[in-house]
């Protein structure tokens, strides 16, 4: 039997503005949410596991075109609780184009996952440039892996007993 988590342990979990819930802040009413009982909370559930997924791109390139080994891997996204991608690039200066890069990235990747049945709720989108180098950015190999994509799954399974 498989369990879910209450809401009030999913709005612990991911606050919300009441902004970011409603269209229209000013004309919608709070909804009173009843506090989780410590058997419905965090006890319910093991600990989250991680699973990551890096795809490196060509230089100028938003093609998301993982291996068949990282294809198998994220085959797995549809069974996470949540997944984070992040797109990046391999320049040493942020500029407007070099943003626009790193979002198509992570956007080409979030299209690729939702085409195959990841639900676009679980799916978080982070983008920068210049930023979080894996590898040395001052030779060819290095560039090539700092222009990629990593796609993070988070698994949250049910305690057995």
């Amino acid at each position: 039997m498989r369990k879910f988590a209450s809401l009030a342990f999913v709005l612990a979990a991911f606050p919300l503005s009441q902004a970011a819930l409603a269209t229209d802040a000013a004309t919608t009413p709070l909804v009173a949410v009843k506090a989780a009982a410590p058997s419905d909370s965090l006890s319910s559930f093991g600990t989250p596991i991680s699973a990551f997924v890096i795809v490196s791109f060509p230089d100028s390139s938003a093609a998301f075109n993982p291996d068949a080994d990282q294809a198998v891997r994220l085959a797995d996204a549809k069974g996470a609780a949540l997944v984070t991608i992040r797109g990046r690039t391999s320049t040493n200066r942020p500029s407007a184009k070099d943003e626009s890069l790193a979002l198509a990235r992570a956007l080409s990747a979030r299209s690729y996952l939702i085409a195959r049945g990841v639900s676009p709720l679980k799916v978080a989108v982070n983008f920068a440039s210049a930023a979080d180098f894996i590898a040395d950015n001052s030779t060819p190999e290095g560039r090539h892996e700092n222009q990629r994509v990593e796609v993070e799954m988070v698994f949250v399974s049910p305690l057995t007993n």
